[in-house]
């Protein structure tokens, strides 16, 4: 019998100033990018004893003065009253973010570093929100016990390897197959760069690896088999015991 397909989404979150390259509804490819992030940095200063015994009627006027615009290093705050009035002045560059009732200033700061958001895998863009882009696509889906925790995305051929002979370089970034979970070939296969395991057996030790295992029982097994020697995109979430086959279209 045929595994049945169901659609299943992946929500990313975005934190940063953000540049959407896609639409909602728009089918991407894997690898596509996404969103463009800016990185931002918040910057507090202690202006009390600056402000003194300032009024909250003068904060409220300050914040509502430079509500979220941009300001100047030097570009003045407001002159200090007194017998000598001074210049208070802003100490860098960036958006005001306002004064609290403590007198503390807060300065958005843009940093240069910017990050690419790609797509995993082939799908669509479900939902675009202010926070986070949800993707939508096709998978078949494996149920099993998880060994250790742990959730990730990674490409793999469905090959079962057991000798320790057979982990290298080929197989970093992928999910491994195997029957074999003895400690030194589980460290092996970290050093390599494998990002995850499944098994169809299960161990009386401690698997103390860092990797997500999964353990599939017989059946689930041997219908990933089934699909032997091909590459696909997996999601394996062993923390609830599932690993995603992605459907390309």
């Amino acid at each position: 019998m045929m595994r049945k397909k169901v659609k299943t989404k992946w929500g990313i979150t975005l934190l940063g100033e953000k540049e959407f390259l896609v639409k909602e509804g728009e089918v991407v490819t894997e690898g596509q990018i996404l969103v463009k992030l800016k990185d931002k940095k918040i910057n507090s200063f202690d202006f009390s004893g600056f402000l003194g015994k300032i009024s909250t009627d003068k904060l409220l006027s300050l914040n509502e003065k430079f509500n979220n615009s941009w300001v100047n290093t030097g570009e003045m705050v407001c002159m200090t009253g007194g017998i000598f009035p001074s210049k208070i002045c802003f100490p860098m560059s960036g958006k005001f973010l306002g004064f609290d009732e403590f007198g503390i200033l807060r300065i958005e700061e843009n940093v240069e570093n910017e990050k690419q958001i790609i797509s995993p895998v082939n799908s669509k863009v479900s939902k675009i929100e202010d926070d986070k882009i949800t993707l939508e696509f096709e998978v078949e889906e494996f149920k099993g016990e998880g060994i250790t925790g742990g959730k990730v995305w990674a490409k793999g051929k469905i090959v079962v390897i057991d000798e320790i002979k057979d982990l290298n370089s080929n197989l970093r970034g992928c999910l491994l197959f195997t029957n074999n979970l003895s400690k030194t070939f589980l460290l092996k296969a970290e050093v390599v760069g494998v990002k995850g395991v499944v098994t169809n057996c299960k161990s009386d030790d401690d698997l103390s690896v860092d990797l997500p295992v999964l353990f599939l029982e017989g059946g689930e097994w041997a219908e990933l088999l089934n699909k032997k020697g091909e590459t696909k995109n997996f999601l394996l979430n062993s923390r609830v015991g599932r690993l995603l086959l992605v459907v390309l279209e």
